[in-house]
Protein backbone atom coordinates (compact mmCIF):
# COMPACT_ATOMS: atom_id res chain seq x y z
CA UNK A 1 0.00 0.00 0.00
CA UNK A 2 1.53 3.37 -0.99
CA UNK A 3 2.38 5.99 1.64
CA UNK A 4 -0.27 8.75 1.90
CA UNK A 5 0.70 12.07 0.39
CA UNK A 6 1.44 14.66 3.10
CA UNK A 7 -1.07 17.48 3.25
CA UNK A 8 0.04 21.12 2.92
CA UNK A 9 -1.37 22.09 6.30
CA UNK A 10 -4.21 21.40 8.67
CA UNK A 11 -7.61 23.03 8.27
CA UNK A 12 -7.22 26.38 10.03
CA UNK A 13 -10.40 28.14 11.04
CA UNK A 14 -10.81 31.79 10.06
CA UNK A 15 -12.25 32.58 13.48
CA UNK A 16 -9.40 32.94 15.98
CA UNK A 17 -9.24 31.34 19.40
CA UNK A 18 -11.43 33.57 21.61
CA UNK A 19 -9.53 36.07 23.76
CA UNK A 20 -11.26 34.70 26.85
CA UNK A 21 -10.12 31.12 26.14
CA UNK A 22 -7.76 31.04 29.06
CA UNK A 23 -6.86 27.37 29.04
CA UNK A 24 -5.85 24.69 26.62
CA UNK A 25 -6.93 21.17 27.59
CA UNK A 26 -5.20 17.98 26.47
CA UNK A 27 -6.00 14.41 27.24
CA UNK A 28 -3.13 12.55 28.89
CA UNK A 29 -2.76 8.80 28.55
CA UNK A 30 0.13 8.76 31.06
CA UNK A 31 2.45 7.18 28.47
CA UNK A 32 5.93 8.70 28.30
CA UNK A 33 6.28 9.03 24.51
CA UNK A 34 2.76 10.01 23.47
CA UNK A 35 3.35 13.75 23.02
CA UNK A 36 6.53 13.12 21.01
CA UNK A 37 4.77 10.59 18.77
CA UNK A 38 1.85 12.96 18.21
CA UNK A 39 4.16 15.87 17.33
CA UNK A 40 6.10 13.70 14.85
CA UNK A 41 2.93 12.29 13.28
CA UNK A 42 1.51 15.80 12.85
CA UNK A 43 4.72 17.02 11.19
CA UNK A 44 4.74 14.00 8.84
CA UNK A 45 1.07 14.45 7.93
CA UNK A 46 1.46 18.18 7.25
CA UNK A 47 5.12 18.20 6.16
CA UNK A 48 4.80 21.24 3.89
CA UNK A 49 3.55 23.35 6.81
CA UNK A 50 6.88 22.83 8.56
CA UNK A 51 5.61 22.68 12.14
CA UNK A 52 5.20 20.15 14.87
CA UNK A 53 1.72 19.95 16.34
CA UNK A 54 -0.01 18.65 19.43
CA UNK A 55 -3.77 18.25 19.55
CA UNK A 56 -5.76 20.12 22.23
CA UNK A 57 -8.95 22.07 22.89
CA UNK A 58 -9.59 25.55 24.24
CA UNK A 59 -11.94 26.26 27.12
CA UNK A 60 -13.22 29.41 28.79
CA UNK A 61 -14.89 28.00 31.88
CA UNK A 62 -14.77 25.01 34.19
CA UNK A 63 -18.08 23.90 32.65
CA UNK A 64 -16.43 23.83 29.21
CA UNK A 65 -13.52 21.80 30.63
CA UNK A 66 -16.09 19.36 32.05
CA UNK A 67 -17.84 19.13 28.67
CA UNK A 68 -14.53 18.39 26.93
CA UNK A 69 -13.68 15.75 29.54
CA UNK A 70 -17.00 13.96 29.02
CA UNK A 71 -17.14 14.23 25.24
CA UNK A 72 -13.86 14.65 23.37
CA UNK A 73 -11.47 13.43 26.06
CA UNK A 74 -13.32 10.61 27.84
CA UNK A 75 -10.78 8.03 26.68
CA UNK A 76 -7.99 9.73 28.66
CA UNK A 77 -7.48 9.10 32.40
CA UNK A 78 -5.97 12.55 33.01
CA UNK A 79 -6.50 16.07 31.75
CA UNK A 80 -3.56 18.40 31.26
CA UNK A 81 -4.73 22.01 31.52
CA UNK A 82 -2.36 24.74 30.37
CA UNK A 83 -2.73 28.49 30.49
CA UNK A 84 -2.95 29.83 26.95
CA UNK A 85 -0.77 32.73 28.08
CA UNK A 86 1.92 30.38 29.45
CA UNK A 87 1.99 28.43 26.17
CA UNK A 88 2.46 31.59 24.10
CA UNK A 89 5.10 33.03 26.45
CA UNK A 90 6.81 29.61 26.32
CA UNK A 91 7.26 29.94 22.55
CA UNK A 92 4.27 27.94 21.35
CA UNK A 93 1.46 29.01 19.07
CA UNK A 94 -2.16 28.01 19.71
CA UNK A 95 -3.75 27.64 16.27
CA UNK A 96 -7.52 27.17 15.76
CA UNK A 97 -7.65 23.97 13.71
CA UNK A 98 -10.31 21.59 12.47
CA UNK A 99 -13.64 21.91 14.35
CA UNK A 100 -14.32 24.29 17.23
CA UNK A 101 -13.04 24.10 19.99
CA UNK A 102 -10.07 22.12 18.64
CA UNK A 103 -6.67 23.80 18.59
CA UNK A 104 -3.18 22.66 17.71
CA UNK A 105 -0.24 23.67 19.89
CA UNK A 106 2.46 24.27 17.27
CA UNK A 107 6.19 24.89 17.29
CA UNK A 108 8.98 24.89 14.71
CA UNK A 109 12.03 24.65 16.93
CA UNK A 110 13.99 21.53 17.86
CA UNK A 111 11.61 18.77 18.97
CA UNK A 112 13.55 17.76 22.09
CA UNK A 113 14.02 21.37 23.23
CA UNK A 114 10.38 22.24 22.61
CA UNK A 115 9.06 19.19 24.44
CA UNK A 116 11.37 20.01 27.33
CA UNK A 117 9.97 23.56 27.41
CA UNK A 118 6.43 22.16 27.35
CA UNK A 119 7.28 19.85 30.25
CA UNK A 120 8.59 22.88 32.15
CA UNK A 121 5.36 24.84 31.85
CA UNK A 122 2.91 25.06 34.70
CA UNK A 123 0.18 22.52 34.11
CA UNK A 124 -2.88 21.58 36.13
CA UNK A 125 -3.19 17.78 36.00
CA UNK A 126 -6.67 16.54 36.88
CA UNK A 127 -8.15 13.07 36.86
CA UNK A 128 -10.80 12.75 34.19
CA UNK A 129 -14.01 11.76 36.02
CA UNK A 130 -15.52 10.53 32.73
CA UNK A 131 -12.74 8.09 31.87
CA UNK A 132 -14.18 4.58 31.90
CA UNK A 133 -10.91 2.77 32.60
CA UNK A 134 -10.54 1.26 29.13
CA UNK A 135 -7.22 1.63 27.36
CA UNK A 136 -6.79 4.80 25.29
Amino acid sequence: MPEPTPLRGPRIRKTPVPDDAFVVVRGDDLEAGTTRRQALAFRARFADWGRYGISAYYARTDAEIDDLASDHLERFPELAIYSTHDLVVGGFEVVPTFRTPHVTITFTEDLDDSLSRLDGLRVDMRPNPYHDGDET
